[in-house]
């Protein structure tokens, strides 16, 4: 089979190959899965540079890249052939994975595919709003607000009546995230002012119940000294690597919390009690109102476009590895 491999560490860009290999053999409590689709995310150039936890790291020579994706069943597990699932579970870029039956999520059988590669993302920006304990009413501000996850957790919050102060580098032409759902926008290209004070004024001088941030560095800095009593900031990526600041005594005073997150499914396999959970999500995501932005789709043969597209313009939108 064909398969985007890696034997060494570092940028995607620099190490991922197009080559074929053997077909997996799925071992005990393993499905044989034929690949439909696997989404381009952050956390694919993480992987690859080795930057996750040492048990999710490369197994190098020969790491099969690609960490989630969607497809049909081949053989093995409870499930009948030709069910179409979703799962995180590594070596995914490639036209068959075994994988843990275990991650297997069932979707319905015209579930859109495109849709259906971004369930990671979906999941993410539910569970993002979820840890900010953010309420009705509230303020959340949202970084990297032209990402997907972003995207998702602004129409989820919406939804629900949480107030979203999205903060994005610059403005693009065409990508309108008031229409989404933001109440607010703050391009740090445009700003004459501290970033924290802008929040303030943005927020009537309310500031911020939480924070959901992908970035860090002093974007992460001015947003938590925007941050109000009790209020939450969870950090999901980072895209500075400079540190960000705050001060004991202001976290402790003010009884703030900062909290780290990964995929809900990153470490282990959904458990069968996420059942109703992830049936939420899936009919959220399915949802036609709900703008899942795809800026392209891509054959195997075609990945090094598509990888360079995902780093030099990720506001763009997703790109999507096909195999069908």
């Amino acid at each position: 089979m064909k398969a985007l491999v890696q034997d060494r560490i570092g940028s995607p860009l620099d190490v991922v190959e197009l080559r074929d290999i053997p077909e997996p053999r799925p071992g005990p409590g393993q499905t044989l899965v034929r690949m439909v689709a696997a989404g381009i995310h952050p956390g694919d150039f993480f992987f690859t540079q080795g930057l996750y936890p040492k048990a999710k790291r490369p197994q190098l020579p020969g790491q099969v890249v690609g960490n989630h994706g969607v497809g049909r069943v081949v053989s093995g597990g409870n499930l009948a052939a030709g069910t179409l699932v979703a799962f995180s579970a590594g070596r995914v870029w490639a036209e068959y994975a075994a994988i843990d039956t275990r991650a297997l999520i069932p979707l319905p059988d015209d579930y859109p595919i495109d849709r259906a590669a971004q369930l990671m993302p979906a999941i993410t920006a539910r569970d993002l709003l979820t840890a900010s304990e953010v309420q009705a009413g509230q303020w959340l501000a949202v970084t990297a607000g032209h990402s997907l996850v972003s995207g998702l957790l602004i129409q989820m919050a919406r939804r629900r009546g949480v107030r979203v102060l999205a903060v994005v580098r610059r403005r693009i032409a065409g990508r309108d995230l008031e229409a989404l759902g933001a109440d607010a926008v703050i391009a740090l290209a445009d700003l004459d002012m501290s970033l924290a004070d802008a929040a303030r004024a943005v927020t009537g001088g309310a500031g911020l119940n939480g924070v959901a941030d992908a970035v860090g560095g002093e974007v992460l800095t001015q947003l938590l000294d925007a941050l109000t009593f009790r209020g939450r900031a969870v950090i999901v990526g980072a895209y500075d690597p400079e540190p960000f600041k705050t001060t004991a005594l202001r976290v402790l005073m003010e009884l703030q919390e900062i909290r780290a997150y990964v995929y809900r499914y990153f470490f282990a396999p959904p458990p069968p009690e996420d059942a109703d959970y992830l049936k939420s999500v899936l009919d959220e995501l399915a949802d036609p109102a709900v703008v899942v932005p795809i800026a392209g789709r891509h054959r195997l043969k075609d990945f090094r476009t598509a990888l360079e597209e995902t780093a030099a313009r990720p506001e763009a939108g997703k790109r999507v590895l096909v195999f069908d």
